[in-house]
């Protein structure tokens, strides 16, 4: 299959046949040369002799190869042994009928056509196994944004949640009959379930390393096991936390370019090698975190609407290269040095917008905003990253340049950096303004949020640029089975990271669940300034075992503990013990203690460590060990009609993996 050119699949994905046009080769290879300038080059192809076209297949054969070559030789190698397959359905208690509507004889019966004469902003319907659904009030409240909802309106969701299947655990169908109007007639039923047809825009997104649990399958967002979190500080590449929040650009280097425009500044655009030739290449080492890290823990009795449902191991450590963004503002024209020492500050500059390649299927593209002084600040080290680890970013986190905002919430680190805009406000995009804020504990999704703004009251709600303190233990992993045959102590092993650049000062850890608590050992190699520890703290802990579980272990008992951490930053912020205090709708900054159950075993051998739950390779769960709904690799394999395997599905290029 053809590489894809950047801004290609934005033309093609309005309509429903998009897989369809996009496997002809002729519509694309016209469509493509047309992109690129290059539609006279393409005309004389046509009329020219065989012998010529002959010349050119082996040329773009060969090309094809090299390119894919080139790829495999950007993929890390698989650094660690991969957990056991899954099962192709999972735990069956990850599969239920809970998505199908229940019957409603009460309800009229409204005609297909009816349906679909509704399906723009003024009135939306939609329907889903037979029921009807009136959601036109859900326009402005849709997680996933407006762009996606017109995309659908007037039609059946199926085939749209089989690409996204976060929405088949469950609560979403549920909610949903709160406005269901009526009943299609089961003839309607089949032929709306099968009248339409959705592309799947990330059929050619990279492979990714099995030691990451997914967390949502299309777009991809993946998760590292967290007992692998601790055996290196650098978090290898292939295992870093993955957060895509549409398709993965593929960008062919040459063809990149970097718009810088604004207040203030003249306008340029830079090439990659702009980047690496025009401004010296600093290093920084920073942890990011998904605002959303522990998600799963909030989703229970009160239910989370906003995906990926993130279990515990969205965070990760690297070392990123790149340009500075403070140079490569001051080279547009802006005053940095003036705006950094506040001897200028010009009101009608306060932050700075980013703008990904990554766009959904409608051409909508991602973008996210930080304040200006971050990026001004000579030690906020805000960098324009084309390196991570030492080597050129791999596709799935932003090659070939991203944003670096160290301190700051995972989600401002733009990918596939397209644009840079200075603006006297934060962007209007839906991932500022609605996705990542935090909302009081009294506001929710169902009756507030999906009304949005309703009434919701934005003074009382805030956007997330940094995060608060967080820790969590890795070893031993959750629900494991440790042998303890003559041991007197047992050795725990987590990280722990705050946003801000704060400091971790301490790091406590229980094996009783929070009766008694002993200071752990920090280990950071690297040496970073005050209000500038961007990067994490691992932590290590050689605890002793209380004399109540000695002599049950004595005895040849087994016995079950409940091992936490918890951190405290250089203000003497430390992690909250529950989460009710400050669950939030949106599921963002969630640092609670994180609760491992382990069980000890007298009769195995000391240092054996065994995974006590058969039916869960990954030791990531909620805090506590259990998953209070369903999981189902956060709703891809909930639904009984739509069961497959992720890690089935290869990418292209991945075939050397």
């Amino acid at each position: 299959m053809p590489r894809t050119e950047m801004g290609v699949r934005a033309l093609f994905s309005t309509s429903n046949n998009f897989s369809e046009k996009r496997n002809n080769d002729e519509f694309y290879g016209a469509f493509g040369a047309l992109l690129m300038g290059a539609s006279a080059v393409y005309c004389s192809t046509m009329t020219s002799s065989p012998s010529l076209l002959e010349q050119k297949k082996k040329k773009k054969k060969k090309q094809a190869e090299e390119e894919e070559e080139y790829q495999y030789q950007r993929r890390p190698k698989q650094k660690y042994e991969s957990p056991p397959p899954i099962p192709v359905h999972g735990p069956e208690s990850h599969i239920g009928d809970y998505n199908d509507p229940p019957p409603r004889p009460d309800l009229p019966t409204i005609p297909l056509a009816e349906v679909e004469e509704h399906c723009d902003d003024d009135s939306m319907w939609f329907t889903f196994r037979g029921a009807v659904y009136d959601m036109t009030f859900f326009l402005n409240g849709h997680p996933g944004g407006k762009p996606r909802l017109q995309m659908a309106a007037g039609q059946d969701l199926e085939p749209y949640w089989e690409v996204y299947r976060q929405h088949f655990r469950g609560h979403v169908v549920g909610w949903m009959e709160k406005y269901r109007i009526g009943n299609l007639s089961p003839s309607d039923a089949k032929e709306a379930a099968t009248k339409n047809t959705f592309g799947d825009m990330f059929e050619d997104s990279p492979e990714h390393d099995p030691n990451l649990l997914v967390a949502a399958a299309r777009p991809f967002n993946g998760e590292p096991r967290i007992d692998l979190l601790t055996r290196d500080y650098y978090t290898p590449n292939e295992l870093f936390y993955v957060r895509n929040h549409l398709n993965c650009p593929d960008i062919i280097p040459k063809d990149y370019r970097l718009i810088v425009k604004g207040r203030g500044i003249k306008k340029h655009v830079f090439t990659l090698d702009d980047l690496k030739t025009k401004f010296p290449k600093y290093e920084v080492v920073t942890t990011l975190q998904c605002a959303g890290n522990r998600r799963e823990d909030l989703h229970g009795e009160r239910k989370i609407f906003i995906s990926p449902h993130w279990v515990v191991g969205a965070m990760s450590n690297a070392k990123w290269g790149g340009a500075r963004m403070r140079d490569v503002l001051e080279y547009c024209g802006l005053d940095v040095d003036a705006m950094a020492l506040g001897t200028k500050t010009p009101k009608d500059i306060t932050h700075l917008e980013f703008e990904g390649y990554d766009a959904d299927e409608t051409g909508y593209t991602y973008g996210i905003s930080i304040p200006i002084d971050k990026a001004v600040d000579g030690l906020g080290d805000v960098l324009c990253a084309y390196e991570m680890n030492g080597r050129p970013l791999p596709r799935n986190h932003g090659f070939p340049v991203r944003a670096i905002v160290p301190g700051h919430v995972g989600n401002t680190n733009c990918k596939w950096l397209h644009k840079v805009m200075v603006k006297n406000k934060p962007t209007d995009k839906p991932w500022c303004q609605k996705s990542y804020r935090g909302f009081p504990p009294d506001i929710d999704f169902e009756n507030d949020l999906s009304h949005w703004p309703g009434n919701v009251d934005m003074e009382n709600s805030t956007i997330v640029q940094t995060m608060p303190v967080q820790s969590f233990i890795c070893n031993p992993p959750q629900n494991s089975l440790i042998g303890m045959r003559d041991a007197t102590d047992i050795e725990l092993k987590g990280v722990a990271w705050s946003g801000g650049g704060k400091e971790i000062k301490n790091v406590d850890v229980s094996i009783d669940g929070g009766r008694n608590w002993t200071s752990a050992k920090r280990h950071k190699p690297i040496q970073q300034r005050r209000d500038r520890h961007w990067a994490w703290t691992q932590f290590s802990k050689k605890v002793t075992l209380t004399p109540e579980i000695r002599e049950k272990l004595g005895k040849g008992e087994r016995v079950n503990v409940e091992l936490i951490s918890k951190a405290m930053n250089s203000d003497f912020n430390v992690q909250p013990e529950t989460m009710e205090p400050y669950w939030n709708a949106r599921g963002v900054c969630i640092n609670h203690w994180y609760r491992v159950k382990v069980t000890l075993d007298p009769n195995l051998e000391k240092g054996t460590v065994m995974h006590g739950n058969v039916e869960d390779e990954f030791p990531n769960t909620p805090s506590g060990g259990k998953f209070k709904e369903p999981w189902g690799m956060g709703g891809f394999t909930s639904d009984y009609k739509h069961q497959s395997d992720p890690r089935a599905r290869k990418a292209p290029e991945s075939a050397h993996f």
